[in-house]
């Protein structure tokens, strides 16, 4: 049996009104969650490599650099920057930003609460080592 360039059209109409296609790809719009956990991961990265303590500044550069590909193609500039001038200082801003990641998680009405959660439990861990 033959097939006609009809049947084909016809069929794959078929197909489509089915939902047999991939749904269109979206961009990602300007999240603020997400928005402020890369502020406060560029924040928490220049304090902590100030201080010496450049695993923790690689994690949160890690953390910045996965955030920034979500936010693509919105460009977010820098943070407002950190006045940390001791270890129980970086403590406490890592303690809150990963309170304000944590809460993030839980109200957060895009699909990034997994993300936001891991960096709340590295922020926590980073508070937790430096106290």
């Amino acid at each position: 049996m033959f097939t006609t360039r009809r049947g084909l059209l016809i069929g794959a109409a078929a197909l489509s009104a089915a939902g047999c296609t991939r749904p269109p790809a979206t961009i990602t719009t300007a999240d603020t969650d997400l928005t402020a956990a890369l502020r406060a991961a560029r924040d928490l990265s220049e304090a902590a490599e100030t201080l010496g303590y450049s695993d923790i500044a690689e994690d949160h550069r890690t953390h910045a650099a996965t955030l920034e590909r979500l936010l693509k193609p919105n460009v977010v500039e820098g943070g407002a920057g950190l006045d940390i001038g001791d270890d129980a200082a970086l403590a406490e801003a890592e303690s809150e930003a990963g309170d304000e990641a944590h809460q993030a998680c839980l109200t957060t009405e895009g699909d990034y609460a997994v993300v936001l959660g891991e960096i709340a439990a590295s922020r926590a861990a980073h508070a937790a080592v430096l106290a």
